[in-house]
């Protein structure tokens, strides 16, 4: 079943009170149905109202909780930058504020060749264990430049 929306709801019950009321002499049976619905479509419209209400001050809560939390986190950066400007950007004292320090990084005290590539070798590497000069890198010069 397709959902309906509230609007098309209370256009359906007020044709059909309306329509109840025009024959009320042929469906007077039905008087005290009529009379109820008339109850519970407005209260139906009173909350609806209520929600749209609720759902007004949600958003405006919404909107007042982000203004909140962009000020905040503005005025919180302006303070860590205050307290890396007072004990420095390396100082240990950092560590008190969750900030971490700046610290250098240690030099590494092996270092290691590089590793060729498993199954390229460059042409430098099979003239040097040939015994030979490393061949040309441009291929479209075949003799000495003029």
């Amino acid at each position: 079943m397709a959902r309906t929306s509230f609007a098309d709801i209370a256009t359906d019950w007020e044709r059909l009170l309306v329509t109840v009321a025009n024959n009320k002499d042929d469906l007077q049976i039905l008087e005290p149905y009529r009379a109820q619905l008339e109850i519970e479509l407005a209260g139906a419209r009173a909350a609806s109202i209520e929600q749209a209400a609720a759902q007004s001050e949600a958003q405006q809560a919404t909107r007042d909780l982000e203004g909140f939390l962009t000020r905040g986190k503005d005025l919180a950066d302006r303070m860590r930058r205050g307290i890396v400007s007072r004990y420095g950007r390396r100082s240990e004292k950092l560590a008190e504020f969750r900030m971490k320090p700046f610290r250098s990084r240690k030099k590494a005290s092996n270092v290691k060749a590089p590793k060729a590539t498993p199954g390229k070798v460059s042409n430098e590497v099979l003239s040097k264990q040939e015994g030979e000069k490393p061949a040309p890198q441009d291929s479209t010069t075949t003799g000495p430049s003029q």
